[in-house]
């Protein structure tokens, strides 16, 4: 694969967006019989969110992301610029994407045409198994958001899912495994 041998001229990136909401899950608090299943606790505010987009590097298992209340066209459009200050000295960055209606808003697809670097590899239709970042949600979701002590303290909450992240903002050989993109 062109990308694994010479990962400083080609980049592959798996590009997505996700939502976390405040209060905590409970699904899959399965134990043994007998056992009293914990009780969680839920605020009594409204169950806000946080979005996240956020970028997987294919070769270096690094992830880039950003948190905001929204995900809008300004906002991507933002995030799509520093790319090329992740990767001054690649040659082609690969973005892997969804067909998410935002993606093709002209606005987003003008300021890709003002990154000759970057070429889009378009997902099918409603097909996330083929989008590793996916499994990196749920990973974050599973240590953060399921059956968390911080509903009533979002910022710290907030915290949380971006230490989480954080903790991949380096290669991360172990994340590639998790995802199913090591060799």
């Amino acid at each position: 694969m062109l990308v694994r041998r010479d990962p400083e001229r080609y980049v592959l990136l798996f590009q997505d967006e996700a939502t976390f909401y405040r209060q905590p899950t409970q699904a899959s608090l399965w134990a043994r019989q007998g056992r009293q299943q914990p009780h969680l606790r839920w605020s009594h505010k409204s169950n806000t969110r946080t979005r996240v987009v956020g970028y997987l590097d294919a070769v270096r298992g690094r992830v880039y992301s950003e948190q905001t209340s929204s995900v809008t066209v300004t906002r991507l459009i933002r995030s799509l610029r520093q790319l090329s200050q992740w990767y001054p000295t690649a040659e082609t960055i690969f973005l892997v994407w969804d067909n998410w209606p935002v993606h093709h808003h002209p606005r987003v697809l003008e300021a890709l045409r003002q990154q000759p670097r970057v070429e889009i590899l378009w997902l099918p239709t409603y097909a996330p198994w083929l989008n590793p970042i996916e499994k990196l949600w749920r990973c974050v979701k599973q240590w953060v958001t399921h059956a968390h002590p911080w509903c009533d303290d979002f910022l710290e909450y907030r915290r949380n899912v971006q230490d989480q992240l954080d903790a991949f903002a380096e290669d991360s050989p172990a994340l590639l495994s998790y995802v199913g993109l090591s060799i």
